[in-house]
């Protein structure tokens, strides 16, 4: 199980994003880490992704509890509820509208050298989803993550 000394890398990941504490991230994901989720497709670069959940936190005030969290070799996943209350920034364009919900979703995580080299983000519930995409963002389409086993 990838370690960072106190904490396992799934915790880590779930304590930066939901105590904005983003520099935690450095330690567990690759400076060219990968996102993708249906608000943020090929966004690449560390830097770029915690501009991105910055701006999330910044706009959404988000509640994050952890629901899940699971190691194995290459792979890990981290699964987390957000309390969502869009009253803060603008986010990406959208101006607040006092809209909250909740969004489950799993982070789905590939690992390289013990550090997450691309992160897919699965939604489980369509709050959010939903919500960012009525007001003008693009749902990624066709999309194909890599296979363990095609079927």
């Amino acid at each position: 199980m990838a370690n960072t000394g106190e904490m396992t890398l799934t915790r880590t990941i779930y304590e930066a994003y939901a105590k904005n504490r983003l520099e935690l991230l450095d330690s567990v994901f690759h400076p060219d880490v990968v996102l993708n989720s249906s608000g943020a497709w090929g966004v690449v670069g560390l830097d770029a992704l915690k501009e991105w959940l910055a701006s999330f936190h910044a706009s959404f005030a988000p509640r994050i509890d952890l629901v899940d969290e699971f190691i194995a070799g290459d792979r890990a996943l981290v699964t987390i509820n957000q309390h969502w209350h869009h009253v803060g920034k603008d986010f990406f364009g959208i101006k607040p509208t006092g809209e909250s919900g909740t969004s489950v979703e799993i982070f789905i995580l590939w690992l390289r050298d013990g550090k997450v080299a691309q992160m897919n983000v699965a939604d489980n519930t369509l709050d959010l989803a939903k919500y960012i995409l009525e007001k003008g963002f693009e749902a990624p389409r066709g999309i194909e993550p890599p296979a363990i086993v095609k079927g």
